[in-house]
């Protein structure tokens, strides 16, 4: 099972750690200090300290892209800051390298430039061609220390819309979900994340129907902390029956080694529900890490089943990061 890598990343000074954001098809490798403070379906703010310092949007296009078009309607949204494209020859060179790097990825790239002296910005403008992904990525300048950690930050955006699986990475999980999946729902609450993912029944459908409505199937993460309070008492089995709504009454969940437990098997069915193809299929696998003391779960349920082999690259590509 292929992994998201974990790297390290240039400033001015030392090599530091990193973290990687990776979420619905769009990735950045960021110094270590650098947070979530904002997350939606398309766009990602990242703050450090209580600081803004990152701002990524995109969204997928159809047919040609015009950066011109991009860069108006991003003047427009910024509350009377004039953004300016960056002509090749006035480009920082260290920015540039990093523009250059994303030119060979495949990417098309425009920079530009906003404000002037401590509320100043630089950032991008992107297009993958091959797959249709459009992206703003733009960096809050506070000092020159700052351009020079956003030039380096620069290049480690991936556009990874495009593979069989797509990875993502965020709040310390990850994982990888076949691309037929598209991201429905999310939560990051003290105590338990859930990041939910929806494949139509019929493929004709995606794109045209809100996801997650009608016929398909839901693959659910979620990751429970502390284990050693939720479980204080109570064997794992227990907790998962008293816990996950995903679990048919129906269905008790067996032992599937040390610290796990699953489940596989139709949850609703008839004659009718066979006759139509609407029986319903459910399957999940719980496990506590022996790190982190956390309880991950997976889990599928809907009218189209995962089989066995892809289900357990699913779970076996979910981990603490």
């Amino acid at each position: 099972m292929e992994r998201v890598p974990r790297s390290r990343i240039w400033t001015t000074s030392s090599l530091v750690n990193v973290s990687d954001f990776i979420w619905n098809g769009l990735g950045l490798t960021t110094p270590d200090d650098w947070e979530p403070a904002a997350l939606e379906r398309d766009s990602l703010l990242l703050e450090c300290g209580s600081r803004p310092v990152c701002e990524l949007k995109w969204r997928t296009v159809q047919g040609t892209f015009s950066f011109e078009k991009h860069l108006k309607r991003l003047s427009k949204s910024s509350k009377g800051v004039a953004v300016q494209a960056i002509p090749e020859h006035a480009t920082p060179e260290k920015w540039a390298r990093g523009m250059e790097r994303l030119a060979e990825s495949g990417l098309r790239v425009q920079s530009f430039i906003w404000g002037e002296g401590e509320h100043r910005g630089i950032g991008a403008a992107l297009h993958n061609p091959a797959t249709g992904m459009a992206a703003l990525v733009q960096f809050f300048i506070a000092a020159d220390a700052d351009e020079a950690v956003a030039s380096a930050t620069l290049p480690s955006l991936r556009d990874y819309s495009g593979g069989k699986t797509i990875p993502w990475a965020m709040f310390g999980l990850s994982a990888r979900v076949p691309s037929r999946f598209m991201l429905d729902t999310f939560s990051f609450k003290p105590g338990h994340y859930r990041i939910r993912f929806w494949r139509p029944k019929s493929e004709k459908h995606a794109g045209k129907v809100p996801v997650g409505k009608g016929p398909g199937t839901h693959l659910v993460f979620e990751r429970y902390a502390p284990a050693s309070v939720l479980l204080k008492g109570k064997s794992l089995s227990d907790w998962t029956g008293e816990t996950l709504d995903a679990v048919p009454k129906m269905f008790s969940p067996m032992a599937a080694g040390p610290g796990s437990v699953a489940w596989n098997g139709v949850d609703k069915t008839s004659l009718l529900r066979k006759v139509l193809h609407r029986e319903t299929y459910t399957r999940g696998t719980i496990r506590t890490t022996d790190v982190g003391n956390a309880i991950l779960c997976v889990t599928a349920d809907g009218v189209i089943p995962v089989e066995d082999a892809q289900f357990n690259e699913i779970v076996a590509s979910y981990e603490l990061a």
